[in-house]
């Protein structure tokens, strides 16, 4: 089954989602020591836009320490009328409402801008690229296993993933940014990603793994590495 079939089969189901609910985790280590954790058990309803959250977070990072736990429940606005639009934005929505979003000089924002015809045939040729690289897994069970693995796609595409990595390295007033640093400024990262895909083309598990080694102020090396996991019920 060729990979845009299972993608668009995959959209028109999940979209058809009155909850969405599961867990999303996420640990960083260096040098084989953990750096910092998360842990957000979520449910969504996508008719009524009713949202449970429970949040554990932990963090340790040059010195700042960030300790965290809650739990809320709110109703966003206008599910009833954009369902579908509402299952894509979840997890957008679930970081805006609980992080600090870091803001880009406008010089930066001038760089990475882009705009008219040219733009978008970059950016076209980039989801193209992503496309062809992805592998398909098929099981007996008719379940699928998408991997993409972000060593094999074009140098410059790789330039741009780690400069739009290092845009979160700043600033680092919170310990979750220092968090995000050590990550942008891994030298040649390794990022694999990896999607489970039920039968039903239902998504059951999204996994993302970074690795990389980053030279500190002193000249030391040391290997840095996240892994966050989606379980969705």
């Amino acid at each position: 089954m060729s990979k845009l079939k299972i993608m668009v089969d995959v959209m028109n189901t999940m979209k058809h989602k009155e909850v969405v609910s599961g867990t999303f985790k996420a640990v960083g280590t260096k040098d084989q020591v953990e750096i910092g954790h998360f842990n957000n058990e979520f449910e969504k309803n996508l008719t009524n836009g009713e949202t449970k959250i429970k949040l554990s977070a932990e963090f340790d990072c040059d010195g700042k320490k960030l300790k965290h736990d809650s739990q809320s429940e709110f109703t966003m606005q206008g599910c009833c009328r954009h369902k579908h639009h509402g299952f894509m934005k979840h997890m957008h929505q679930m970081h805006q409402m609980h992080h600090h979003t870091s803001q880009i000089g406008g010089q930066n924002q001038g760089e990475h801008k882009c705009c008219g015809i040219k733009g978008k045939l970059t950016r076209f040729a980039v989801m193209l690229n992503i496309l062809n690289q992805i592998k398909v897994d098929e099981k007996e069970d008719k379940s699928v296993i998408l991997s993409l693995n972000l060593n094999e796609i074009p140098k410059e595409l790789k330039k741009l993933l780690h400069e739009k990595m290092s845009q979160h390295t700043k600033p680092e007033n919170h310990p979750h940014h220092g968090f995000m640093k050590e990550c942008g400024t891994l030298n040649e990262p390794k990022i694999e990603l990896n999607i489970w895909i039920n039968k039903a083309r239902e998504v059951e598990k999204i996994v993302v793994t970074v690795d990389g080694n980053q030279i500190d102020d002193l000249n030391e090396n040391h290997d840095v590495s996240l892994k966050a996991e989606l379980i969705l019920a």
